[in-house]
């Protein structure tokens, strides 16, 4: 249970304009006090549309951790929102602290040890800004990836949607999120996260009747700037809305409707 939450610009910022990402910096006291730096991007239409709008929550990878949230700027789904004045989201990465939970990851803490920290910044999103709470996707590369199969799997009502790029996985973590959809990429060439992984976890989440898509790169390795410029990604994304589902949804998604048959 949250007990505290309090969010706030950087250093005293002003309220962020339309079509930037500013810094914030996030607190919040759950089973323990967590504290996190984040970047959050504004369409250039907010202000304009009074309507609820689609929140994709960003994950990085392990080389994004720590304190300063410049570090997120690298990334390529950062550098787009950028260049981007009106991406239709309203998009938020948290940076994930370094070591201070006593993670098990290759460099410290991993997103796991901080779910609670990143719903609770959701629920903060959502009181604060025009969110629609059906409409939240989560998309992360490598251990960002790995994040999002976990906060899929803990809070199983929350997402629309899952974007795990280049991750590994847990196979069980798939028992609960049953009728979210899942759209899995990776790199056949990837060294540091093998395909294997991917495909352990698109054939699980398929053997639960879950909606999966799942594209593969023949040329691919582990650092993958493709998912994040394909449009059409962004477009299934859009379509993509927080409700029950059939157990056998997906199932049987046709030819054209999926990137790769295991």
């Amino acid at each position: 249970m949250v007990a505290a939450v309090a969010a706030g610009p950087v250093a005293g910022q002003e309220p962020p304009e339309p079509s930037r990402q500013e810094e914030y910096r996030f607190e919040s006291t759950t089973r323990q006090t967590a504290a996190a730096n984040y970047l959050l991007y504004l369409p250039e239409s907010y202000d304009r549309e009074e309507r609820l709008w689609p929140l994709l929550v960003h994950l990085h990878g392990g080389g994004g951790s720590g304190d300063d949230v410049a570090r997120l700027r690298v990334y390529p789904l950062v550098r787009r929102l950028e260049e981007e004045r009106d991406f239709p989201f309203v998009v938020v990465s948290p940076q994930c602290p370094l070591g201070e939970v006593g993670g098990h990851g290759p460099m410290g803490d991993t997103w796991s040890e901080h779910a609670e920290m990143v719903d609770a910044l959701l629920e903060r999103l959502l009181a604060s800004h025009r969110i629609d709470p059906d409409r939240i996707a989560v998309i992360g590369h490598s251990m960002g990836g790995y994040g999002a199969y976990y906060l899929a799997h803990r809070y199983p009502r929350r997402f629309a949607a899952v974007v795990p790029i280049a991750a590994p996985g847990v196979t069980w973590w798939t028992y609960r999120p049953r009728d979210v959809p899942y759209w899995v990429f990776h790199g056949e060439r990837d060294e540091v996260v093998p395909i294997a992984e991917a495909e352990k976890m698109v054939a699980a989440l398929r053997e639960i009747g879950a909606e999966v898509r799942f594209t593969r790169y023949p040329e691919g390795g582990h650092v993958l700037r493709e998912p994040f410029r394909d449009e059409e990604l962004f477009a299934w994304l859009l379509a993509q809305r927080r409700e029950p589902r059939s157990e056998a949804a997906g199932a049987s998604l046709s030819q054209s409707q999926t990137s790769d048959d295991l």
